[in-house]
């Protein structure tokens, strides 16, 4: 069935990479409505020739609330949409709230809350039997002593409600626990990112050994009808930063199957019974874990990525789903391609002096998309201050990953210049 002309509201725009995903939404031919806050960037998508309207709505982080304004504003638009869905983290707990009062199809969002708070996400699959790291909710540093003393170290602390590892960061010893958290406190503000407007609170969880994954996920009807996984590089500890990824992986592959099945056991678990999901896991020593449930597409290229190794359209399947329509996939039974992905940091603090990536495209790059994230001359922040800069997104495709990940291996051989502060 023709998605053409089909009314397709998008609750939240998020950041302007995000205009890829909904430059997709228009070339399949829907007719699309973004719903966003007063002086937001999107607003620009109408004269752009992307989006059909432009509604806007206050947004406060309570998802109640902000899902009664956008009805509202909807209405007083005239808009009377076919699809409701966001690409946003901030957004998902409003826009499933969006879709059910228009009688959409939507995951629920009693689901959606509970895979969204971290907190309530281990409680609920501790709740199933499902293996879990242990976990506490962290208010103040006296509930962190306490809940270190339940979880152990090493140990993680980040916020309840977050996203792109903000905040979180390895613990090891009681006594760097006054540290962390007022590290952590002043970065899980609204001031610092609108994520958390949703909420301050912190969570102390077990530190998962092994590697870590990105399980992309297709579901119909209750049942997994595609997973593409992508395989994370080690982070520079004690912060979890991303550092890149491959897909496809090349770990142990049954130890990856595991985790996908563990990741598809939580989300039928959870009631999230359709669309995209995005689901981070580990392979640990002792077996799969899953490190958080996102029920939405995943950021940054990721759609890319799994297009160009599977053939197939995540951002498409996402708005079917919306819309009531089984899903239409066709994926490659071997991948097409390798694909690497270097998130590239400031190695020391100082003033960025250079190109992000000085490096051209080599030769045996099928791809090859460098985002700049900062510009010459713009301060920046190493790894001592554990939350180092992210200068640019280098994104690789390669005949193989094995190709695509000596070309990564390149970009970070030759890292930007930065001048020392001051000079």
């Amino acid at each position: 069935m023709s998605l053409a002309g089909r009314t397709v509201v998008v609750v939240g725009a998020g950041y302007e990479g995000k205009r890829r995903s909904l430059q997709r939404l228009h070339d399949l031919g829907v007719t699309l409505v973004v719903v966003d806050e007063p002086g937001h960037w999107s607003s620009q998508l109408v004269d752009d020739g992307i989006a059909a309207r432009w509604v806007e709505a206050p947004i406060t982080g309570d998802p109640d609330s902000d899902a009664t304004a956008a009805l509202v504003a909807l209405a007083a638009a005239g808009v009377k949409p076919d699809a409701v869905l966001t690409f946003w983290e901030d957004s998902i707990c409003t826009a499933v709230r969006v879709a059910d009062g228009f009688a959409l199809p939507c995951n629920p969002p009693a689901a959606v809350d509970s895979a969204r708070s971290k907190v309530r996400m281990r409680e609920r699959s501790t709740a199933f039997g499902l293996p879990t790291p242990r976990a506490r909710r962290v208010r103040s540093l006296d509930e962190l002593y306490a809940a270190t003393e339940f979880v152990g170290f090493p140990a993680v602390v980040k916020p309840e409600f977050g996203a792109s590892a903000m905040g979180c960061v390895r613990v090891d010893t009681i006594e760097q626990l006054p540290a962390i958290y007022s590290l952590v406190r002043g970065v899980v503000t609204p001031a610092a990112d609108g994520i958390f407007r949703m909420g301050n609170d912190l969570i102390v969880e077990e530190y998962l050994d092994g590697v870590e994954f990105d399980v992309d996920l297709v579901m119909h009807e209750g049942d997994c009808v595609f997973s593409s996984v992508s395989q994370n590089w080690p982070t520079n500890e004690p912060s979890f930063q991303e550092t890149g990824l491959h897909c496809p992986p090349d770990h142990d592959k049954r130890a990856v199957r595991r985790l996908v099945d563990l990741a598809v056991v939580h989300a039928q678990r959870f009631g999230l019974h359709m669309g995209v999901l995005h689901i981070e896991g580990k392979c640990t020593s002792r077996g799969p874990r899953i490190v958080e449930i996102n029920c939405r597409l995943g950021g940054g290229r990721i759609h890319e990525f799994v297009e160009r190794v599977w053939g197939v359209d995540l951002v498409e399947a996402q708005v079917r789903a919306s819309l009531g329509l089984a899903p239409a996939l066709a994926p490659s039974r071997k991948p097409r391609c390798g694909i690497a992905n270097v998130m590239v940091h400031a190695h020391r603090s100082g003033h960025l002096a250079s190109e992000a990536v000085p490096i051209a495209r080599p030769d045996q790059a099928l791809w090859w998309q460098v985002d700049n994230a900062a510009e010459p001359g713009e301060p920046v922040h190493g790894p001592e201050s554990v939350f180092a800069t992210v200068l640019a997104d280098v994104n690789i495709a390669a005949a193989d990953v094995d190709t695509a990940r000596a070309l990564a291996a390149r970009v970070l051989a030759h890292p930007p210049v930065i001048a020392h502060a001051g000079s």
